[in-house]
């Protein structure tokens, strides 16, 4: 009797924490860092769009990611480079009213 009691309540638990997960993703939280490495050469002429993540909880770092052109492959941009700096430059000037 135990046993079945026990095994209930863990499945109980373990769908409920599934649910709960399966939620958070839904609503396109992401639970990590988006870039693993990012590329410091000059690629700005290959790129097609922009985009700027600012730290969250989930992740400290400002994380830039760049679509190409040619492949519609997303590469993570770092931030440090002089000319990637430039460019988080002018997305923010973009976003001022």
């Amino acid at each position: 009797m135990k046993n079945t009691i026990t095994a209930a309540i863990c499945l109980l638990l373990l769908t409920a924490l599934s649910a709960e997960g399966m939620s958070v993703r839904g609503l396109g939280v992401d639970l990590r860092c988006r870039c693993i490495e990012t590329e410091s050469r000059r690629i700005g002429k290959l790129i097609q769009s922009v985009e700027l993540f600012p730290p969250s909880a989930h992740c400290k770092d400002t994380e830039i990611i760049a679509t190409l052109k040619e492949t519609g492959q997303q590469i993570c941009l770092d931030t440090t480079a002089p000319w990637v700096k430039k460019v988080i430059e002018r997305i923010l000037d973009n976003r001022k009213p």
